[in-house]
C-alpha cells in the first residue's frame, strides 16, 4: 500500500513539475497591420497614401512626373504615367486616390511605384553606391495635413532626397522639405547633391 501511494505521489509530482516548466507554441495565420508595418520597415519600404478632391477633377487627365536633379542641374524628366494613354484612366469622379511606394534596392537603384485603383506604374533609377544609404522620402506637407493643388500647373508633393549637411556635419531632411523654398531651387539654398522631385499635373 505504501509503495502504491509513493508511486502515485511520484507520478503526480512529475506531472506537476512538467506543467510548471513547459509551454507550447502555436502558429498563427494571417497578417495584422502591425505585422505589415514591421515588414515594410524591415525591407526599407516607404508607403505614402494620397487623395485629391475637387468638383473640378471629374473628366480631367493627369500625369505623374519625376524630375532628377544633380548639383542643382535638372538631368532628367520622366513621365511615369499619363492618363491620356487610354480613356479608362481619365478621372471619373470628384476625387483621385493613389499610393506611392519607394525602396532603395541592394543593387543601388531607387525604385518607385504608383498604385491606383486597379493599376500601377513603376520606375527605377540608378544612384551611386556611396549615396544609396543617404536617400529618404520626404513630403512637402510639413506639419500641415494638406497642400493646395493647382489644377493648371505642376504640383510637387514628394521628394526622394539626400540630406542637407550643416556646418557642424549633422544632417537634416525635414528642415529642407518644410522650408517652403521652390523645390527646384533646393541646391541653391542647401547644396543637396542629388534628389528627385515627384509631381502631379492635371489637364
Amino acid at each position: 500500500m505504501k509503495k502504491q501511494l509513493a508511486l502515485t505521489l511520484m507520478i503526480f509530482l512529475g506531472y506537476f513539475s512538467y506543467a510548471q516548466t513547459n509551454a507550447i507554441i502555436k502558429a498563427k495565420e494571417g497578417l495584422s497591420f502591425n505585422d505589415l508595418q514591421r515588414i515594410l520597415y524591415f525591407e526599407g519600404i516607404n508607403n505614402e497614401k494620397f487623395i485629391i478632391k475637387s468638383d473640378s477633377l471629374k473628366g480631367k487627365n493627369y500625369q505623374i512626373i519625376i524630375k532628377e536633379f544633380k548639383k542643382g542641374k535638372l538631368t532628367k524628366i520622366d513621365t511615369v504615367f499619363n492618363s491620356k494613354e487610354d480613356e479608362y484612366f481619365r478621372i471619373k469622379t470628384d476625387s483621385l486616390s493613389f499610393a506611392v511606394l519607394t525602396k532603395m534596392s541592394d543593387f543601388n537603384y531607387f525604385k518607385i511605384q504608383f498604385q491606383f485603383g486597379g493599376f500601377s506604374s513603376k520606375r527605377k533609377y540608378a544612384v551611386l553606391p556611396t549615396e544609396r544609404d543617404k536617400f529618404t522620402l520626404k513630403s512637402f506637407f510639413g506639419n500641415k495635413s494638406d497642400l493646395p493643388i493647382n489644377l493648371k500647373g505642376t504640383n510637387y508633393f514628394l521628394a526622394y532626397m539626400m540630406p542637407y549637411v550643416r556646418k557642424d556635419k549633422s544632417e537634416a531632411y525635414c528642415e529642407v522639405a518644410q522650408s517652403g523654398i521652390d523645390p527646384e531651387k533646393l541646391y541653391d539654398n542647401y547644396k543637396i547633391p542629388h534628389y528627385y522631385l515627384i509631381a502631379i499635373r492635371f489637364e
